[in-house]
């Protein structure tokens, strides 16, 4: 299924909704990615837990599992991290089906610190109570409503789209022009980027360079494929191209990305 995002209007809202509640929050696409990007630096407590590689990978696997949890029971589902912090992941749905999540917390709960050696930063986090918590996630309830409603993320059942879609995810690594996608899908130029740019709000090449970043985001992950490979691979034309692309979309080189894994 095509799911198109309104990116810079979803990230205002999210904005404006962390501003109101002094709750962190980002929208997760189906495969339990982020598709917002936060403007907000996260507390300095969690800066900290983000320092090292162990706390990090705990910090994934927290996130995964709540997103897995609310995807299974098909409801909204709340949990406290392994650092004392309460997180709530609420899905999206589209008629019967789920097609994101918002994921919203970093908030404390609880009086003591589960970490000794963050005390400090922990006492700094701002306070919740669980009516608090519990207005907050009705107030998450309603953004869905609004997201739904101003067509900010929805389906796309198009032909063209679908098909358009497809042959760039099983193509990224070749040469992707305009023309020779218009040419494969049977439609004229004028007329992809038209519908292209209505759904998805932005440009063919914007949109393959950010499926290519994705699947580069995995090799980086889970191969040990070189710079240079992995920008062959995913269908940039340099190393350099690739790791100038990585950088504007991910605010860091593949180089520290990957050691940031490891």
């Amino acid at each position: 299924m095509i799911i198109h995002y309104d990116v810079p209007k979803i990230n205002m809202i999210l904005d404006d909704f962390y501003r109101a509640t002094g709750a962190r929050i980002d929208l997760f696409n189906t495969d339990f990615l982020p598709i917002s990007s936060s403007r907000h630096e996260m507390c300095r407590y969690c800066q900290s837990i983000q320092g090292t590689v162990d706390c990090r990978k705990r910090c994934a696997a927290f996130d995964t599992a709540l997103l897995q949890k609310s995807r299974d029971s098909r409801t909204a589902e709340r949990a406290v991290c392994p650092f004392g912090l309460t997180n709530v992941v609420s899905p999206i749905f589209w008629n019967t089906t789920i097609i994101g999540y918002l994921f919203f917390g970093q908030m404390k709960t609880e009086p003591s610190c589960p970490d000794p050696d963050r005390e400090k930063d922990y006492a700094d986090v701002l306070p919740f109570d669980a009516m608090q918590i519990e207005g907050i996630t009705h107030l998450a309830e309603i953004l869905i409503g609004h997201i739904l409603t101003e067509n900010l993320l929805k389906p796309d059942a198009g032909e063209i789209l679908q098909r358009t879609v497809a042959f760039i995810h099983n193509n990224l690594e070749n040469d992707l022009s305009i023309k020779t996608i218009a040419k494969r899908v049977n439609v004229s130029k004028s007329v992809l980027y038209s519908k292209f740019h209505a759904c998805f709000h932005c440009t063919l090449g914007e949109y393959i360079n950010r499926k290519r970043i994705e699947k580069s985001v995995d090799l980086l992950r889970n191969t040990n494929l070189s710079m240079e490979e992995i920008a062959l691979v995913c269908g940039f034309s340099s190393a350099s191209y690739f790791t100038k692309t990585f950088k504007q979309q991910r605010g860091t080189t593949p180089l520290k990305f990957r050691k940031s894994q490891l």
